[in-house]
């Protein structure tokens, strides 16, 4: 596809963009605000998005988000890293019920090969810089996971599902309402023998992965609320071993990582009067990854982050103001055998105090925000990040916008090393983007279809290269790269809603992402040029089938083969998924399920050296009480 043809693409969504539409509510900002009054990228996955494509993880859904790219190694249960815009994959913020997840112990990323959606009520996303509200790891964007319960009564809700690979997936959930009480409890188990992820060979990777959830709300008066969330998840997925020796790839072995994740949190919420609210909140994030292979003692990290917020929110007619301060404490731990590499045995700890505001204009047409965040870290230079976003609406046109600058601290390792001759640097800055977006959105035929195109652009300072020789010591450390990175590109979306029994989305991105190495300007890995999908959704009275295409193209990794010891830059192919699902209502309460996963069983590698998996169907019943 050329660049020319993308651009007219580009050029005839624009000049079709002639009505607004007033969507739903979004909570990933200071105060909730309407998607078409946001001067943001955003996108919001619904339950029913799930239930008509009947998926058990949100790898597959997050292929048909514009800007999202998806690299899994390998099948069910194998670390998936997201990048959004051409960013890192720690640079985008995970929220579950607005506890932040990202995991200290694993580079500051989230591993989405945890989270099943079986319970998962929406989807919340939002592109572009987010530092100011949600500090350092929100550098190009926020994925909100929202599991407390809407549901308006009582209720129990379960599921069983087999398939391909012996997968087995059951799950049930409970909904309890009262006059002041909402509470979800939810369960869900899934075990699979996987597939084989490496190239040669025949022994599987498989996954077994038990979440329970709990969450709610207790309003204590008509000004006092009390909200809570728990989520367990304990997670055992098998991998194999790298042939370091002869191909420098993955090979079978009997080698499995057991993960426990624990993510709790409680806020109150006081509204003073018709002006004044505020809320408080604690939330602490725990986990626990310990590998378990051929080694007599395994490698084990574990880390806890520790918040505390404070909000408070003043409203005047169509203004808004909201001040927030903020206490972060983070605990790592890492244990694991000397070796001729060092002793990486260690306890680090690190904290940062916040102060942030934002102020938000809603008039009839203009809706203008502006943010800024200050950020003090003991271990590193403080930080500081802004944002200003703009909507505007034009004879049914919404003009959308936003400029700002987030930042990313350094983890866990390129702060204070791994093994002995792995070192640490403490002189190492946050690295630094500046962003901004220009868009539109807007509706065509009596709001049927939805149009949406959106220009991106990112520059990165100081990214940190965590693998930089150090002659001084003969070891290795971290240090701030000198330049920039470069990130651009467009986004374009439609939806077309036939006002009857079927309706059609399509999705496409364009993305030019660079990094400054030695030799020049090189492209970033796993970050493809061009991408999209195309879902087809089809109801009938008791019945319905989804159809979804998704394209990811050919992209670039790294490679570390054994001779020579160098670094290479392989191609990975691109490739196309074909997904279909379906139900079938027996009754008000009973509904049959079936899925097809990679239709027409391609063969492909979302990383090097890693086959995905072919084709695999499951089957089973949801039964609402």
């Amino acid at each position: 596809m050329s660049y020319r043809f993308v651009c007219a693409c580009y050029a005839l969504f624009v000049s079709c963009l002639i009505h607004a539409e007033e969507l739903e509510t979004i909570t990933v900002s200071a105060t909730p605000i309407k998607v078409d009054d946001s001067g943001s990228s955003i996108n919001v996955i619904s339950k029913q998005d799930i239930l008509d494509r009947n998926v058990n993880s949100l790898q597959s859904l997050f292929r048909e988000i514009p800007g999202f790219a998806i690299s899994q190694q390998g099948s069910s249960g194998a670390i998936s890293q997201l990048r959004v815009r051409g960013a890192e994959a720690n640079q985008m913020l995970v929220l579950i019920n607005g506890i932040e997840v990202n995991d200290p112990a694993q580079g500051s990323e989230f591993d989405f090969s945890q989270i099943t959606v079986s319970d998962i009520e929406r989807v919340e996303i939002v592109r572009g810089p987010q530092s100011a509200l949600w500090g350092s790891d929100a550098m190009a964007g926020v994925v909100h996971i929202i599991t407390t319960p809407i549901e308006a009564s009582s209720g129990f809700e379960g599921s069983v599902q087999m398939g391909s690979f012996s997968t087995r997936q059951a799950t049930l959930s409970g909904n309890y309402k009262t006059l002041k009480n909402r509470a979800k409890f939810t369960a869900d188990y899934l075990e699979t023998d996987g597939t084989n992820i490496s190239r040669t060979g025949s022994e599987n990777d498989g996954l077994d992965n038990l979440t329970l959830g709990l969450s709610g709300r207790f309003d204590a008066s008509d000004n006092l609320s009390f909200e809570y969330t728990a989520r367990h998840t304990d997670k055992t997925s098998e991998y194999d071993a790298t042939d370091f020796f002869v191909t420098g790839l993955p090979t079978d072995a009997d080698y499995r990582t057991h993960s426990e994740y624990l993510y709790t949190g409680i806020s109150l919420k006081h509204t003073i009067n018709d002006k004044f609210d505020h809320r408080l909140g604690l939330q602490r994030t725990d986990t626990d990854n310990q590998t378990q292979n051929d080694n007599p003692i395994d490698s084990i990290t574990r880390a806890t982050r520790d918040a505390l917020r404070y909000q408070v929110n003043y409203y005047n007619a169509a203004n808004r103001l909201s001040l927030l301060v903020e206490r972060e404490t983070e605990k790592y731990e890492q244990r694991g055998p000397v070796s001729f590499f060092g002793d990486p045995n260690r306890n680090e700890d690190q904290n940062t105090n916040s102060v942030a505001a934002e102020y938000r204009y809603d008039g009839t047409r203009l809706h203008v925000s502006a943010s800024t965040r200050r950020d003090h870290n003991n271990e590193f230079k403080n930080a500081d990040s802004w944002r200003i976003t703009s909507a505007f609406k034009l004879d049914e046109i919404t003009l959308y916008g936003s400029l700002g600058e987030s930042v990313k601290n350094p983890t866990f390792t390129e702060r204070f090393g791994f093994f002995t001759n792995f070192i640490g640097n403490p002189d190492l800055n946050p690295e630094t983007s500046y962003q901004w977006e220009i868009g539109v959105r807007s509706s065509l035929m009596d709001e049927s279809l939805d149009l949406a195109a959106t220009y991106f652009n990112a520059n990165l300072k100081d990214e940190i290269n965590g693998f930089v020789y150090d002659f001084a010591t003969g070891g290795f450390t971290s240090a701030n790269i000198e330049g920039e990175s470069d990130r651009s590109g467009f986004e374009l979306e439609m939806e077309y809603k036939s006002g009857g029994p079927w309706d059609l989305r399509a999705t496409y991105t364009y993305l030019d992402a660079n990094q400054q190495s030695a030799a020049g300007k090189v492209s970033e890995v796993r970050r493809p040029e061009h991408s999209g999908s195309l879902a087809f959704n089809y109801r009938w009275s008791h019945s319905g089938i989804n159809l979804v295409i998704s394209h990811t193209g050919k992209q670039t990794d790294d490679f570390f083969p054994p001779f020579p010891p160098f670094q290479e830059r392989v191609v990975l192919d691109a490739f196309t998924l074909v997904s279909a699902s379906g139900y079938y209502e027996f009754s008000d309460n009973v509904t049959l399920m079936a899925r097809l996963e990679n239709v027409s069983d391609e063969s492909y590698e979302q990383v090097f050296g890693y086959s995905s998996p072919g084709i695999g169907a499951t089957i089973g019943v949801r039964i609402l009480r």
